[in-house]
This record gives C-alpha cells, structure tokens and sequence, in this order.
C-alpha cells in the first residue's frame, strides 16, 4: 500500500482546514444568491491581529471533522483532514506558504535556505533552538530520515511504504558543517521544493516499522511545536493541545486548543450557541444558515485549496472503458450539480473548476473543453458504440450483449446530505441515458477505507484537498499504476491513468519556470478529463464560521496551515 499524500476527503465531513489572512465577512446575510464570481473571491478570509493586540490566554475550541486514532500523517490511516489540523500544531515543517501559495522558509525551524538556480540543490541551515519534547535536537539526520522513509528506501512493514512525490527526486542528502546543515542534492531539477519536510516526525519513529505503525496511536508521544499534546477526551473523542512552555519561537498567546468532532450540523447548531469557536462549514443550505446566525460570528469567504467532484472507478468493469466515462460525464449537468450543492450560500456557482490550480492562480483555466457541458444525445451515442444498448422501445436502461445491466453504485458519506442530493440528482440524469444508478449512505469511516480506497465503488463525490499549493501533490492522485503487475493505484482513487499524464507530470517536476509550470499544470487538466477521471463540478468553497472575538483563524486561501502561535482572542471570552 502507498503513501496517501495528498487523500481524497469528503466534504463538510472529512474536509481539511487551512490558515490565511483577510477580513472576514459578516454573518447575517442568510447567504442568499451568488457571490459576483471566482474572480471576486477573496484570495483569503480570516481576522489578521497583530500579536501585541491579543489577549495571552484562552482556550480555542475548533469543531473538527471527525475522531482520530492514528496522529502520523504519513501512515495511511493518519492522512485525514482532521489529523492534519492537529499536527500542524504540534509538529514541525521546513516551509510554510502565503494565502498566494509562495513558499517561505518557517524560522521555527529553518534558519536560512538557499536553491540554486538550476534546482538541483539546496542547502538548509537549521534552528539549533528548535528541539523534539525528549529534548533531543532537531538535526539534519531527522530531515535525512523523513526522505529515506518516504523514498521507500526503508525496509518493513510501514504502513504506507513506496515512493512519495518530491521526495523520489532527491538523490542524496548530506550533512553540512555540523549537525544543523545539510544540503539536498537532486538527480533531475526540482521546482516544488516547499513539499518536503512538511510533518517531520523523529527519526527514531520515522526508521522503525513498528514505531511508524503504533507510537502515534491515540497518543502523541514526541512533539515540537507551538502546542504540545495534553490528552485525548475519551468522552468526546476531542484532541487536546496545551502551549508548548519549552517553545523556542514567539509564544503561543492560548492556554488550549480543543479539536472537537462532529457532524456538520451538529457543529453548525454548537457554533450558533457559542459551544464551539470555529468550524468549517461546507456549502450545506441549513448549515451555512445556521452558522451565519450567530450574532458574534461571522462565516468566511475565500478561495480554499480543493475542489469537489465525482469520482468515476475505472477498475469497474462498466467504467473501465474510456467512451463510458465520458458518457457519465456528458450525461451530468454540471452547472445543475453546482447549484444544487451551493444553493442557499453566497458562493459563485460557477461550475469552472480546475483539478490543478485554483482560481487565485494566474494560470487557472477551464480545460474541459466539449466533455464539460451536458449533450446526453453524445452520451447516448457513446454508450452505443461501447455495446450497451436499450432492447426495446420501452427499456429504461441499458444492457451488453450478454444481458448484464448497465449499473453503478453511488456511494455518499453517512449524514453529507450535500453527497446525498448531488446522488440523487445523477441518478435522474443519468436514468436518462440508460444508466441505472442505485444510492446508499456509508458510514464515514468505512465510506473510504472500506470503498473508496479499496476500489469497491463506481460513483462517489467528494473533496480533493491539497495540504500545499503545489500542482504535483496531486501527482498520486492521477498517476499510477505504481507496480510492475499494474495492480498499486496508491492514491489514485479513480484506477486510471495514461504514459502522456505520467510523463507531464515527470516534466512538471523539473519545471522551474513559473510561465510553463502554469501552461503544463494545464496541459495536465486537459488530459483527465480526456482520460475521465472524475467530473469536477465546482471549486471548494472557503466558508468557515469564526467567533469574532478569535483573531488569526479563518479560510485559508493557499496557506499550508493556520500559524497557531498567533491565534488569539481580542477580548477573552466568557464561558
């Protein structure tokens, strides 16, 4: 099995929370019509306080997505949103990004940092005052053993071995003139440097199996951030954070922070009575309207690092041909999925969505091309020549020459009633083309570890999120296979790829300049759509609702997290 580095989650319930910087928006408009356009969005969207003007103290409770049980993120079952929103607190990073998605060295732990020109080499200088919660330094053998672990150089049963992306480029890394220096070197040039060494784990977990797969179970035994872990409430499953005192950085202004889980709704109705802080809202009518109801609250807006989709399995027998996938894609109405979901919230239902670059980036474009709009007289032609025809003036759907059915399942999350109505809303549409199409309700954790990441599934919607604004962090999302026999998708959750996608995706790589890393990220998109790889039906909305006394915490734009330490209250609340 290989490392998920950049998961599928599926939104409101798995979605993942990063950090930005703007104003945030007022919370009393109910949400009603479209905001302008993408092109009116808010590159980020949260409340920007200097430190000086917040309170020291506090606690943050944040309304999470889900319980969590393993709290490594590069093991399988730890690369969840929910996870990745703890970790950020209590673990390093080498870089950190802007809401613009530019990356910069994170002082805490990176001192200086230089890439030559070319890209094939880079030198770190570390912090020497940054250290794990054991006491031991953070040094250069710590980075060195993150690259080898996630380079699938380490021997074991890791429970998520193989090669990572960035990381199967580095050739060699060696250590400088003393523990806190060493020098990266590449065996081809390298432009999306800031993707390595985000969630540096110690070495000693990060070179034993053993230690990889158990010690970061329910419990995080070793840190070295802002934030240390304090406990686990059984009761509630919340995550609790408590201000690392050791911290070297500038001081975390809170006492605690709470990642307390829950439903969507749940969280919208313990947001509007004050219960919890914050939380991220989604594009659910009720839910959007209930956060916004909140008198001392507001619900952001801005651009946020994903986008929501159909997956179609390409490793079904019914989608595994190329002319029925694009059958399913002309069979939908994308725009009419988009306004299904959106309906209710001020966000631009613009089915415009690009599997690679978000609308904040100069480069962003539409590339569908003639596969993005409905024309089911196409698909019903598709499904012709593909062999599944209707026998008969009155058959509804559509059988191979062996009298099989064309059927597929669509499987939502449990309680996304957003998933849902987009299932139902596709199985009328595609009825009309012949497919029949049945629906059920997976309980969220089995939806993914028991469907979707198995490949027992042919249709499900969810969320692609990045954990940076990197275009090759999707590269296991749509490359593959990833072993001799053609069996290991790893990420690839759809089953499919081509050697052109690969191969773009080898040369995006080593693409330093930022004009043609653009126009290749897009050459990308055109080509899965002409693959059928999912039908994106519109961009992740940024909607988080925020208590307006909490500063620094909000929609994140392309910022990899929220910078914890500064996250404070302008007046402490009373709970």
């Amino acid at each position: 099995m290989r490392t998920r580095r950049t998961a599928a989650y599926a939104a409101p319930v798995l979605a993942l929370a990063l950090a930005a910087t703007a104003c945030g928006g007022g919370g009393d408009d109910g949400g009603e019509g479209d905001a302008p356009s993408l092109d009116d969005i808010a590159a980020s969207d949260l409340n920007p306080q200097p430190r000086e003007e917040l309170e020291e103290g506090g606690i943050f409770i944040y309304g999470s997505s889900q319980p969590v049980s393993q709290y490594n993120m590069h093991h399988t079952d730890g690369n969840l949103g929910a996870v990745a929103e703890i970790i950020k607190a209590v673990m390093p990073s080498a870089f950190r990004f802007t809401d613009k998605g530019e990356a910069e060295p994170n002082p805490a732990y990176v001192e200086s940092f230089e890439q030559n020109d070319e890209g094939t080499e880079m030198t770190f200088v570390l912090n020497k005052d940054a250290e794990w919660s054991n006491g031991e330094p953070i040094t250069w053998e710590d980075y060195e053993q993150q690259w080898k672990t996630l380079s699938g150089q380490e021997d074991g049963d890791f429970g998520a071995p193989g090669e990572v992306y960035a990381y199967q480029s580095v050739e060699d890394i060696e250590e400088g003139e003393n523990e806190y220096e060493f020098t990266v070197t590449f065996s081809e040039p390298f432009a999306e440097y800031g993707m390595l060494f985000e969630n540096l784990y110690p070495k000693e977990v990060m070179e034993d199996a053993d230690k990889f797969n158990e010690d970061y179970l329910d419990d995080i035994p070793i840190t070295a951030g802002p934030f240390s872990f304090k406990e686990i409430d059984k009761k509630s499953d919340t995550t609790i954070v408590e201000r690392n005192e050791d911290w070297w950085g500038e001081k975390a202004l809170l006492d605690e922070i709470h990642f307390q889980p829950g439903d969507p709704e749940g969280q919208a109705q313990a947001f509007a009575n004050g219960e919890i802080d914050a939380f991220y809202v989604g594009y659910t009518a009720a839910t959007y309207e209930t956060a916004a109801s909140r008198e001392d609250g507001h619900v952001t807006q801005a651009i946020d690092n994903g986008y929501r989709y159909i997956e179609m399995n390409a490793d079904s027998p019914v989608l595994s041909d190329v002319d029925v996938r694009h059958a399913v894609m002309l069979g939908v109405d994308r725009s009419a999925l988009a306004k299904l979901s959106l309906e209710g919230i001020n966000w631009p239902s613009d089915p415009t969505a690009n599997r690679l670059l978000r609308s904040s980036d100069p480069a962003f474009q539409d590339n569908s091309g003639d596969l993005g709009e409905q024309d089911q007289d196409r698909a019903r032609e598709l499904l012709d020549g593909a062999g599944w025809t209707l026998d008969g003036e009155d058959a509804k759907v559509r059988t191979n020459e062996d009298g099989e059915e064309l059927e597929m399942r669509y499987f939502c999350p449990a309680g996304v009633k957003a998933c849902e109505s987009e299932a139902e809303v596709t199985k009328e549409m595609l009825g009309e083309i012949g497919i029949k199409v049945t629906t059920d309700s997976i309980p969220t954790e089995a939806f993914f570890n028991d469907h979707i990441y198995t490949g027992d599934f042919e249709l499900a919607s969810f969320v692609q999120v990045g954990t940076t604004p990197y275009v090759g962090e999707s590269f296991e999302n749509f490359t593959g296979p990833f072993d001799d026999k053609g069996e290991d998708w790893g990420n690839n959750n759809a089953r499919t790829s081509t050697d052109e996608i690969n191969e773009k995706f080898d040369q995006l790589r080593q693409t330093v300049d930022p004009e043609e890393y653009g126009k290749l990220a897009n050459e990308i998109d055109a080509l899965l759509w002409q693959n059928g790889q999912g039908i994106p039906f519109f961009q992740r909305t940024g909607t988080y609702g925020v208590a307006d006394g909490l500063a620094n915490v909000g929609a994140p734009g392309l910022q990899s997290s929220w910078y914890y330490e500064d996250i404070g209250w302008t007046e402490l609340p009373q709970r």
